[in-house]
């Protein structure tokens, strides 16, 4: 097969799974809250994932499935723990779980490998990765037209208000806790088969940086923006290494300041493409219709009594 194309079906592939990630993300943020618990999600799917390959006869599917549901109920109670938290210092809370989850990961041997990683005994083809995302992103677009994602929306703007109409805030932020469990473990799974060998320092921090630089590249308004952003920020870098073998991360780095400069809504940005519609529906709209005003016209009694006076 061409080179070239293998490497652009190997940028796609990573493109597909950390847009996964990145829609772990996407979810807590979509309630206002900024987490890097999905490094720790997904390190639950992939070593999971592949612990219940090699030792039950789940097959592939049942054990990613499997461990999205250990992560999930992880999230649940994660999310139960860290609302207490303030926003920050619930920032601050998921950076160290990070860095607790790779210690689990050292000192887990039987279940991870240890230091010395583990050998993923699986592969997930393209096409079905490709339906892996497209059920989270239907998912996501499911939930977006529900009372849940009306919630969500609610409690993101103003949790005080949300509160006051009656919106469970908490428990809506919980459950995208455990919402982002899931598919970040699923994310997990898919990254570890592109890598095809896992350790402790696959899930780390540099991982939670990327997955932010793609949610916040794309547009952490929407649940599209996270896959578009995951496109640019994590696959388009596989890709061009056959072109740029040094300076990837200045050039990433450069990328991400010049979307946050003058596109601080991302690449989709609903707010701005309202803007710009509502704009175009002005300019097509004749000028008195615009300005909300027209002369009246004269009314000739009016004209005869004012020339009697």
């Amino acid at each position: 097969m061409n080179p070239t194309l293998v490497l652009l079906q190997s940028a796609t592939m990573f493109a597909m799974a950390g847009a996964v990630l990145a829609l772990s993300t996407y979810v807590k943020l979509w309630t206002g809250l900024l987490s890097f618990a999905t490094v720790t999600f997904g390190a639950i799917g992939a070593f999971g994932s592949i612990w219940l390959y090699n030792e039950t006869s789940l097959g592939l599917f049942g054990s990613i499935i499997g461990a999205a549901v250990a992560s999930g109920l992880f999230g649940l109670l994660v999310g139960r723990v860290f609302l207490k938290l303030s926003s920050h210092w619930l920032a601050l809370a998921t950076v160290a779980l990070v860095l607790i989850t790779r210690v689990f990961v050292v000192n887990l041997v039987d279940y991870t490998g240890g230091s010395a990683g583990e050998v993923v005994a699986y592969t997930i083809t393209m096409p079905q990765m490709a339906i892996m995302l497209a059920l989270v992103c239907g998912l996501l677009y499911l939930l977006k037209r529900s009372q849940f994602g009306v919630a969500a929306d609610t409690t993101r703007e103003d949790p005080a208000v949300a509160a006051a109409l009656g919106v469970p805030v908490a428990r809506v932020k919980i459950i995208a806790f455990g919402l982002s469990g899931a598919i970040g473990a699923v994310g997990g799974a898919m990254q570890a088969s592109q890598l095809s060998y896992i350790d402790p320092d696959t899930f780390y921090i540099n991982l939670s940086v990327t997955i932010i630089a793609s949610v916040v590249l794309g547009g952490a308004y929407h649940w599209f923006g996270s896959v578009i952003g995951a496109a640019v920020f994590t696959g388009m870098p596989v890709y061009i290494s056959q072109y740029i073998t040094e300076g990837q991360s200045i050039i990433n780095g450069a990328l991400l300041l010049v979307i946050i400069l003058f596109l601080p809504g991302g690449l989709i940005d609903p707010l701005r493409w309202r803007r710009l519609r509502e704009r175009r529906l002005r300019k097509r709209q004749p000028p008195d219709a615009v300005d909300g005003t027209r002369d009246p016209a004269p009314d000739p009694a009016l004209d005869q009594a004012g020339a009697t006076r």
